[in-house]
């Protein structure tokens, strides 16, 4: 049986106007916006990259000993981004904290600025993913960004969520990530806005001037699909399913999403029950497809002395 719908409360926070401050006042005000972000009980919270602007710690230390108190009064995760310790130098790291305020894993930033390099940040050696009680997710940070090919290795791990604490937005970048790979990206950024991106490559939510952080409901197992052959069993499900599917049209695409958003009722259900083929699995059948075909053109010219 297929995982049921997985709906998922991300918050994101911006570091937007604080850099700027000294150092103590900018942590106090970043763990303002913290709580604030806590009103929609999110499952899942991101910080920005290096967001205390530290000496590295040792982990569990300082920050993150702080950040687990939080996450287990909130009941809630962190990725907690900070310098840690390392052998011979230091890593740009992200902590992950469970809900329960136990330490659930790390990922160090595997490709560091020549201007991090220079000032003794190591690199990380692997991009690993990490099981919550919600699903598997994954971290890259700011620079990480440029190398597609880990991102790919993600989501083939089984990444369905993955978080990008930044200095700067890449909105462009990561947009192209989230529907070349199909999953959730959620940025947190140093300035500027902090995004939630949904499957499809579109912003499902963004903080700015009014509010400096953001949340949205994430369903896992969201999928994207091309138009064709779909349209008529489109509208099955839209008779048969009515509110308890969400499908979204992306007209200059020819895309639809489709993701059930009853807890009883899987994505992957609907999709065997009507014969559907999603995105990706689509254009590798048009592929087979186009192969098959080159093959027997090869064959004919080949019979034909050509």
């Amino acid at each position: 049986m297929a995982n049921k719908c997985r709906a998922v409360q991300v918050a994101t926070i911006s570091q937007d106007y604080l850099r700027d401050l000294p150092r103590d006042e900018m942590v106090s005000e970043t763990f303002d916006r913290l709580e604030a972000a806590s009103t929609c009980r999110p499952d899942i919270v991101c910080l920005p990259e290096l967001f205390t602007d530290a000496d590295p710690e040792s982990v569990p230390g300082p920050t993150t000993e702080r950040l687990a108190q939080w996450a287990k009064a909130k009941s809630a995760y962190v990725i907690c981004p900070i310098a840690t310790k390392a052998e011979r130098g230091k890593y740009n790291s992200a902590v992950l904290i469970d809900r329960g305020g136990a330490i659930a894993g790390q990922y160090h930033k595997t490709h560091p600025t020549e201007g991090e390099l220079e000032k003794g940040t190591v690199p990380g050696a692997a991009a690993p993913v990490f099981k919550t009680d919600f699903g598997t997710i994954g971290i890259q940070i700011c620079f990480d960004v440029n190398w597609h090919e880990v991102w790919v290795s993600l989501k083939q791990q089984g990444a369905e969520i993955v978080f990008w604490p930044s200095a700067y937005p890449a909105h462009r970048h990561l947009s192209a990530l989230a529907w070349i790979n199909e999953f959730h990206i959620v940025s947190s950024t140093m300035t500027r806005g902090s995004r939630i991106y949904d499957i499809s490559g579109d912003t499902i939510a963004e903080s700015g001037m009014f509010q400096p952080w953001a949340q949205a409901t994430l369903y896992l197992g969201k999928r994207l699909f091309e138009i064709d052959y779909h349209m008529d069993k489109v509208r099955q499900i839209e008779r048969k399913y009515a509110r308890r599917v969400l499908i979204q049209f992306h007209h200059l695409e020819d895309w639809f999403t489709l993701t059930s958003v009853d807890p009883d009722l899987s994505t992957e259900d609907i999709i065997a029950e009507f014969d559907l083929l999603p995105l990706h699995p689509y254009h590798a059948r048009c592929e087979r497809a186009i192969d098959k075909a080159r093959g027997s053109a090869t064959s004919w010219r080949n019979a034909q002395g050509e």
